[in-house]
């Protein structure tokens, strides 16, 4: 799997921030809504990760956060720049580097 659509997605969301107010206003929501996403999956990882392996911690982290997940991924396709085939091509990407972020967690890398 290449990286491109990852990037093409944040290149996609600078470009929105520097259009103007709503573009902003909707970078703010989904930068909100990923922090939010990302919270639920640290917390969820930190308490199944004490009761199983990290790579099962990871995975019903992943399930447990659906519904935040589904909610940054909206925000996003509230871009003008971006529709939901971008947002769906994106997805599969984004959650491998989530998953990877939490079977790492403890090094410096941010999700």
């Amino acid at each position: 799997m290449t990286m491109r659509p990852p990037r093409r997605l944040a290149i996609c969301m600078l470009a929105a921030a520097l259009l103007g107010p709503a573009p902003r206003a909707l970078a703010g929501e989904a930068a909100d809504r990923h922090e939010v996403w990302h919270g639920c999956l640290q917390r969820s990882f930190t308490l199944q990760a004490a009761l199983s392996s990290r790579s099962l911690a990871a995975d019903s982290a992943l399930r447990a956060c659906r519904d935040e997940e589904a909610a940054y991924l909206s925000a996003l396709s509230g871009s003008p720049l971006l529709d939901a085939d971008d947002i769906s091509r994106v997805r599969p990407a984004l959650i491998l580097r989530a998953r990877g972020w939490l079977l790492r967690r403890n090094g410096a890398r941010a999700l």
